[in-house]
């Protein structure tokens, strides 16, 4: 917990939400990340008032400002209350109600509401493991291993949740994999590759990276440029009345090798594996521009920024 006085409200995890035998008629939802977002969607849609308090400027922020910014007008568009920028200063329980006093700017606000829903995130439970006395050493819960998922006691390898650094299903697999080959065979080891990592959010519109963000590319000091285009004016969203967000193209500006994409709108989810794909093959968006796409479908939305881009290398 952030802040102490947030256990003694009882919150909510992900997992109590799904116990209610009945509906709060207000909830507050603290975090802005997946989790976070897909319950407040999920109570707002059941007529709960929602408010979402993040900490940081925009929600998602492992993804872009411009992602977070679309999922964030999405949200507000049908009732949400979204409040970011926001540091909780104290949490009470007042008569029937929670109350929750947090930081804006210069400003201090207070907001009430029937429950809070926790979903600033968990962490490793592998205190009862005793890993200290194997040797095997941890950071606040989380097992530290190596690309090759090997601990700091050689013989010891970890993957999934516990270990992190992501806490994605097909992640855990393929490190689960990587551990039990390198367990099998030390003569050949094998190294986990995060340059197709992917992320999906299943808001609606769901929100989908795959690769470089912007951020990151620019943290890391790798040279890329990038085109988008929005879904308002793809014709089969409009069609499905599903205008909300965009797709967005990084490539290497000299080779046009794709570098990262993502996809906020109908469908991201899915959609984002057409560059999951394209990236496994290191594809370029000259590539990608010239395969051919149904229409009108969605997928055809990624030939628009591959298409901006290959004009930009050529320039």
């Amino acid at each position: 917990m952030p802040l102490p006085e947030l256990s003694k409200l009882g919150c909510l995890t992900s997992d109590d939400a799904l116990e209610l035998k009945s509906l709060p008629k207000s909830i507050i939802v603290l975090g802005g990340g997946a989790v976070a977002l897909e319950f407040a969607q999920f109570f707002a849609r059941f007529d709960v008032a929602v408010t979402v308090l993040q900490r940081s400027a925009h929600v998602l922020s492992d993804f872009d400002d411009d992602s977070g910014a679309e999922i964030e007008a999405a949200l507000r568009n049908e009732g949400i209350t979204v409040h970011t920028g926001c540091k909780i200063k104290d949490a009470q329980n007042v008569g029937e109600s929670k109350v929750i006093v947090y930081e804006q700017g210069a400003d201090i606000h207070e907001v009430d509401a029937e429950m809070v829903f926790h979903g600033l995130g968990r962490s490793p439970n592998t205190e009862l493991l005793c890993l200290d006395n194997a040797g095997v050493r941890t950071e606040r819960g989380r097992i530290i291993s190596d690309e090759q998922m090997r601990t700091s006691v050689p013989h010891i390898f970890a993957g999934g949740d516990c270990t992190g650094p992501h806490e994605i299903v097909h992640i855990a697999v393929q490190q689960g994999e990587v551990a039990g080959h390198n367990i099998l065979n030390s003569d050949s080891l094998e190294a986990m590759d995060y340059r197709l990592l992917t992320s999906v959010v299943f808001t609606d519109p769901q929100a989908a990276v795959v690769g470089l963000t912007e951020k990151q590319a620019k943290a890391q000091g790798i040279s890329y440029i990038a085109a988008s285009y929005p879904f308002n004016d793809h014709g089969k969203s409009i069609i499905m009345e599903a205008m909300h967000g965009f797709v967005k193209l990084l490539c290497d500006p000299k080779s046009g090798e794709i570098l990262g994409a993502a996809c906020i709108g109908p469908m991201g989810g899915e959609l984002i594996h057409e560059i999951v794909i394209a990236m496994a093959k290191r594809m370029t968006v000259g590539e990608l521009a010239v395969i051919p796409h149904y229409h009108p479908t969605l997928a055809e939305i990624w030939t628009y920024p591959a298409e901006d881009l290959v004009e930009k290398i050529a320039i």
